[in-house]
């Protein structure tokens, strides 16, 4: 069952091009609201590429999912040091107070490890997530380590978070995206 904190692995059979061999965070997962952010879909950019310059033109980008791409969002591990950042659970804030993240940064430098950008989140309707999973979309695990949100390299984390989850999960890691390539 997918928990806030936890990881969704994509189905690499489902055939949806967004999500293809995507590994999502879930910042939030109750009756209220289900959103998260893809890990492994980084942009060629840096925050400095889409922003005025600042102490954090240096920060890649992230595509977070198909909601919102227009907005600028962030997980972090600086907990409530950020105002009105909430937790998502194994040491994992969501957003907060930018212009506090900014001063923040000004007196301390964040290592990449602790802060990443996003621009748009995924996110789900009420039941829509569960039914996913019911089909087979989504694999929901609990047991990864919280630093692949944060992992700088993402080309083979959905393969590495799959083979985390045993045997039969490596079997389906190693099969590859277009079955005519073998």
């Amino acid at each position: 069952m997918p928990q806030a904190g936890g990881f969704l692995l994509s189905d690499p059979f489902q055939g949806d091009a967004y999500f293809e061999r995507s590994v999502v965070y879930l910042c939030q997962f109750d009756e209220d609201s289900v959103f998260g952010f893809v890990l492994n879909n980084p942009l060629s950019l840096t925050l400095g590429d889409v922003l005025e310059p600042s102490d954090f033109s240096h920060f890649p980008l992230h595509i977070g999912g198909p909601v919102a791409k227009n907005q600028l969002f962030f997980l972090h591990r600086l907990g409530h040091q950020i105002p009105h950042s909430f937790s998502c659970g194994n040491g994992i804030y969501f957003s907060g107070d930018f212009d506090a993240l900014t001063e923040f940064q000004k007196h301390r430098s964040i290592p990449q490890h602790e802060l990443r950008f996003f621009v748009g989140y995924s996110g789900w309707d009420n039941g829509q997530l569960e039914k996913e999973i019911e089909n087979h979309s989504w694999i929901a695990v609990n047991n990864l380590n919280a630093d692949y949100v944060f992992d700088e390299e993402t080309t083979d984390l959905w393969k590495k978070c799959m083979d985390e989850q045993g045997s039969k999960f490596k079997i389906i890691a190693r099969f590859p995206k277009n079955p005519n390539d073998n």
